[in-house]
């Protein structure tokens, strides 16, 4: 419907917004209807529109300015025409207009002053991807309840909505976005929408609503298309004729997956979060009821497990201590399939409730000394969904047992509020020279009338497990503190001694402040210098002559002996002994590779392995190691072999993926000698950071399962 109004007050872009003046309208035409015009709401707070005559109605254009409309002018989008479509839909009351403005400064305030562009755009995109859903039902509302800034407040919207609040943040912290929408693709109209971001001069697409699509999923820490490969995200996404941006192929550049990833641990986007859109209300048949969570997932040995927090409500509706859980079951899954109307195997949510998350199997669990329940499909049933019919029918293999044993704490503050703490590190690791520990805890709080569940990571010198004292819970841990040492300190919280003193050290909150600026520019300058480094990452035809040209011996008595010192590369042919630094790295480079990736040999090789460690998968698989490797070394200056080992199945689908990259860094020689050579590539002196060495599968798995950073270990 057409917004009717007698008066228009418009102000321009950057132009500031005069309170006083448009109350001095209002008060002039009392009985009007006044609509005030605005481009975005850059400068524009909740009190200043709280001021305004409840007559007003505000229209924030955003994406939808005069241009985009005229360019679309007598165009209909379904049954809408483009100026109802463009113009009427984003005119919002003054009371809507009010609220809108208050959950963008709900969500702002994380945002750190000292924060580069680049980080500001990673904190505002993953708030918006997990705490605004996709609506199930867009096709039944108007375009101004799902095409506008209206999901701030439904929480619900679609790409369009999607595109248009998220530029309206960029705009409001002055980073330049467009809104791009679809043309053909295949013949057919493409309504889908979508952003351009410009930084430092560079354009990069990003997708909201499809990494939105991958946490209703149940992967959370998804940004597969905020650094997309450019390839596939143009083969998907067709800008129509009339939209600013052409020729994605020439015109944009890709974001380094990594570096996104590296952004969003630094600024404790992870530290802090609730989970109500995936938690599950469970009602058994007996009338027992229970609440689960999910609050992690990740993948091991090629297999999915999902992490839980899990609570039975008693009878007279209190909840009972609770437990963090893991499954192979996808709850969250279950929730958006009931949620979207979509196809669910019969009887599979009676599984999930009264067998997965029955009494008797968690008892069981817990009886095995671990946290893993198992799953509600049965192995090797065929095509079809074969379920389990008892707790006695899931398998709890003991490899797969052993992988969730982490120890596990519940606590109980004086005002009978309780949280669990799971301890994440098998051991303390080295921070800034300091061992710590770190912990996830989690809470149900109430927020904004609604019960949801809260997660703190933390950081300290002491396990406060072994801590009795009452006060350690009721003010170490308090709500308010652990809320506020995320924001103050990424986390960190120091320690409790023996006096009842809160022991602080200053250099650990510059360690894991979540304030530090990360900027594209002095990355790419970085980069710029580094290149100049005659230490080159061999291609992979070039590993592969190396491999073939050079072997490793040992300079021993001692066969079993492999002190760096003895460790030499030789000419098999001549036995000569090369000298150059450069042409030894990388021959040790190579050989290294050959045994790690030679998974299997033939008969007439000329170098046991060659064919399978040569052949077009390992070449795939090199060319992708290669990159993270180097994006690692130039944000973190160690390669990260654990984020390597937990992303590489998103990456590449060789089978052997996994087992090669353990097999590449299974001792602390061979890690450090490819840490030396990618660090030495790039011109960066080697720091004080050590890699992790992955020893094992099941080493590493236990390690990539952490959802959060592990920090490289100091020496």
């Amino acid at each position: 419907m057409q917004y009717n109004y007698q008066y228009k007050i418009t102000f321009k872009l950057n132009e500031p917004f005069d309170v006083k003046f448009v109350n001095d309208v209002c008060n002039q035409h009392s009985n009007s209807r006044i609509l005030v015009e605005v481009q975005n709401t850059k400068g524009i707070t909740s009190s200043m529109i709280r001021q305004l005559s409840p007559n007003i109605a505000v229209r924030i254009a955003g994406a939808y300015d005069e241009e985009r409309i005229a360019k679309y002018k007598g165009r209909n989008f379904g049954n809408e025409d483009v100026e109802a479509y463009y113009y009427d839909s984003v005119i919002y009351s003054r009371n809507e207009c009010v609220k809108i403005l208050e959950e963008i400064e709900d969500i702002e305030y994380g945002l750190n002053r000292n924060w580069s562009d680049i980080q500001k755009l990673v904190y505002i995109y993953d708030r918006l991807k997990s705490g605004i859903m996709y609506d199930p039902k867009h096709e039944q509302k108007f375009s101004r309840e799902t095409r506008s800034l209206r999901g701030l407040l439904t929480k619900q919207t679609i790409c369009a909505g999607y595109s248009l609040i998220f530029k309206e943040f960029m705009d409001r912290n002055n980073i330049k976005c467009e809104f791009a929408r679809g043309g053909i693709v295949s013949g057919k109209v493409s309504g889908h929408a979508w952003n351009i971001v410009t930084i430092d001069g560079k354009k990069y697409p990003i997708d909201l609503t499809w990494d939105n699509t991958a946490f209703r999923k149940g992967i959370f820490n998804s940004f597969d298309w905020l650094g997309a490969d450019l390839a596939t995200f143009i083969e998907r996404h067709h800008p129509a004729p009339e939209e600013k941006t052409q020729d994605y192929e020439h015109t944009l550049s890709q974001f380094d997956p990594q570096l996104i990833k590296q952004i969003y641990n630094q600024i404790g986007a992870g530290r802090a979060r609730n989970y109500q859109s995936t938690t599950y209300y469970g009602t058994r048949k007996d009338g027992s009821r229970f609440i689960v969570a999910q609050i992690g997932n990740n993948t091991i040995n090629n297999k999915d497990y999902y992490r839980y927090y899990y609570v039975e409500i008693a009878k007279d509706g209190k909840k009972q201590l609770p437990l963090i859980l893991y499954s192979e079951t996808n709850v969250t899954h279950l929730i958006n399939s009931k949620k979207y109307g979509k196809p669910i195997p019969p009887k599979y949510e009676e599984a999930v409730e009264e067998i997965l998350f029955s009494k008797e199997n968690i008892a069981d669990s817990i009886a095995k000394k671990t946290y893993y329940i198992g799953k509600v499909r049965k192995d090797n049933a065929g095509n079809g969904v074969t379920l389990v019919t008892s707790p006695q029918e899931i398998q709890k293999p003991e490899d797969q047992r052993n992988l969730f044993v982490y120890p596990t704490r519940r606590f109980t503050r004086s005002d009978g509020s309780v949280f669990i703490a799971q301890q994440m590190f098998d051991k303390p690791r080295n921070a800034n020279g300091v061992k710590v520990m770190r912990y996830d805890i989690f809470e149900m709080v109430t927020e904004n009338g609604n019960e949801v569940l809260r997660k703190n990571t933390v950081f300290t010198e002491r396990n406060f497990f072994k801590d009795t004292r009452q006060s350690m819970v009721d003010e170490y841990l308090s709500r308010g503190r652990l809320d506020r040492k995320v924001s103050e300190a990424g986390g960190y919280i120091g320690y409790y001694d023996a006096n009842g003193t809160k022991v602080y050290n200053p250099d650990l909150v510059k360690y894991f402040s979540t304030s530090k600026k990360i900027d594209l520019a002095s990355i790419s300058k970085k980069d710029s210098k580094t290149n100049k480094s005659t230490m080159q990452i061999p291609s992979f035809s070039e590993l592969k002559a190396l491999a073939a040209k050079y072997e490793i011996y040992i300079d021993s008595n001692d066969p079993y002996d492999t002190d760096e010192s003895k460790v030499k590369i030789r000419d098999i042919q001549t036995g000569n002994i090369p000298t150059d630094r450069a042409t030894i790295a990388k021959a040790l480079f190579a050989n290294i590779w050959l045994s790690a990736a030679g998974i299997a040999y033939y008969d007439g090789e000329a170098r046991p392995g060659e064919s399978y460690a040569f052949n077009d998968p390992a070449r795939e698989l090199y060319n992708i190691i290669c990159n993270q490797l180097l994006s690692a070394c130039r944000t973190k200056g160690v390669v990260d072999t654990i984020d390597l080992f937990r992303n590489i199945d998103n990456s590449n689908s060789y089978k052997y993926n996994k087992e090669i990259i353990v097999n590449l860094f299974k001792t602390p020689y061979q890690t450090q000698i490819i840490n030396r050579l990618f660090l030495e590539s790039l011109g960066i002196k080697q720091s004080q950071e050590v890699p992790e060495t992955l020893y094992s599968m099941s080493y590493a798995g236990s390690l990539a399962f952490d959802s959060g950073t592990v920090s490289p270990k100091s020496r």
